[in-house]
């Protein structure tokens, strides 16, 4: 059954919520926390500047505290960039790039002065119960100032209280980000920084509660075109539960009234995923298809993107690439082993991970003949390329021993061995 357009919402909005300071000492909002022995810390989720110079990351304790860090690229002299806060208590931090939907991530501005990262943000409903959510929030480099980003109103009457997974337009002007449900519902958002307040940030309009995985082109040396960069990003498409959903790749245009700046670039469903010929128990087997993980060739000319039957078998993911010259997509990497986390080296070259046991192997792939090469196994799947694509910064899995006093950082080094040409 088809649902409208927010029937879910005007149920909510019977509830009227607030969002206020977390409680004062001595309420039980969450049950209290085993004292956190000094040195038991994790650091995730690193993230490079654009100009491979530094490294911002998150200190990770057990009782659900984070704590935002800078590391040269060299991981020597870490920074304590703010105090260590509570960050959400109901609802893991997932930094990590196995994941089926869009990470919880920080994010670096264009000039690489500004650090978008999550706060929480508590909720009030009349019967006095409280809720925490995410708000997103930025640290700037230069003055040490912090500012709200995306929070929500006063009283708010809508879903989506997580607020993540923030990507910055290639001009800084605009801010995507994705808006959660308590029950798993998605929505994207778009904040012009300059023209709009962090608490007027309001959902793009999405029949179907199902989007993420949002991505910006780059810049494309077209001097005699208009430089607006357009967003792509994910939506599913659920409309009843015997008709099979279907994938889709969308793009928007913000501020732009151009018809061919937004609406539907490409669309696969179950059916269309498998071959003429195969059995329907071939068919069923795939419960549903899933996109993700959306990347830009550094021309702006190819997409690169996950796509899977299978969300939690990560051996049967797949790397398929949509061309903007004719619109078409196709799978660029070999049967066999499941490939993600697509990163471009050059215009004509991936970089992805494979899991291996407990571990991930590193690999490139052409994307012209489908041809892999191993460059080496990292232990995590959090994780980031620097630029240059010689190195890969990852995070290590959370511990129950005292990190080493000998060791900045619990982040770890892989050298990639590449040279890629600028």
């Amino acid at each position: 059954m088809r649902r409208g357009p927010r029937g879910l919402v005007v149920l909510v909005c019977l509830t009227v919520v607030g969002c206020k300071k977390p409680p004062p000492a001595g309420t039980a909002d969450q049950p209290p926390q085993p004292p956190n022995p000094t040195g038991l810390y994790t650091d995730v989720n690193p993230r490079w500047t654009h100009n491979g110079r530094q490294i911002a990351f998150l200190r990770a304790t057990p009782d659900h505290r984070m704590q935002l860090y800078l590391v040269d690229a060299d991981l020597e002299r870490p920074l304590a960039l703010l105090e260590s806060e509570l960050l959400c208590p109901d609802r893991p931090y997932r930094s990590t790039q196995e994941t089926y939907s869009s990470t919880d991530t920080l994010a670096w501005s264009p000039d690489d002065r500004l650090i978008a990262f999550e706060r929480i943000e508590w909720f009030t409903f009349e019967d006095g119960e409280r809720l925490p959510g995410t708000s997103l929030w930025s640290f700037d480099t230069r003055s040490g100032r912090v500012k709200p980003l995306a929070v929500h109103p006063p009283h708010y009457f809508n879903i989506f209280y997580y607020y993540h997974s923030p990507v910055w337009s290639p001009d800084g002007r605009y801010l995507a980000f994705v808006a959660e449900g308590i029950n798993g519902q998605r929505s994207l958002c778009i904040r012009p920084v300059a023209a709009q307040k962090p608490q007027e940030s309001h959902p793009h309009f999405d029949n179907y509660e199902d989007s993420d995985w949002s991505v910006w082109e780059p810049r494309r040396r077209q001097p005699r075109q208009p430089q607006q960069s357009g967003l792509v990003f994910r939506q599913s498409k659920r409309r009843t539960y015997n008709v099979p959903p279907t994938e889709t790749l969308r793009r928007l245009t913000p501020g732009s009234v151009e018809s061919e700046s937004a609406g539907e670039i490409w669309r696969i469903t179950n059916q269309d995923y498998h071959a003429p010929a195969a059995t329907q128990a071939t068919r069923e087997r795939s419960v549903t298809l899933r996109i993700g993980q959306p990347v830009w060739s550094p021309d702006g000319e190819t997409l690169a993107f996950t796509l899977t039957p299978d969300a939690n078998d990560y051996t049967r993911y797949e790397l398929w690439t949509w061309r903007r010259a004719d619109g078409k997509a196709q799978r660029v990497s070999p049967a066999g082993r499941g490939y993600f986390a697509p990163v471009w080296i050059g215009n004509d070259t991936l970089g992805c991970l494979s899991k291996q046991g407990e571990h991930y192997a590193v690999f490139t792939l052409a994307t012209d003949d489908g041809a892999v090469s191993l460059l080496g196994t990292i232990g995590s799947a959090d994780c980031d390329w620097s630029p240059d694509r010689r190195r890969i910064v990852w995070a290590t899995a959370p511990q129950d021993a005292v990190a080493d006093s000998d060791d900045p950082t619990t982040l770890h080094l892989f050298n990639t061995g590449l040279r890629v040409p600028k």
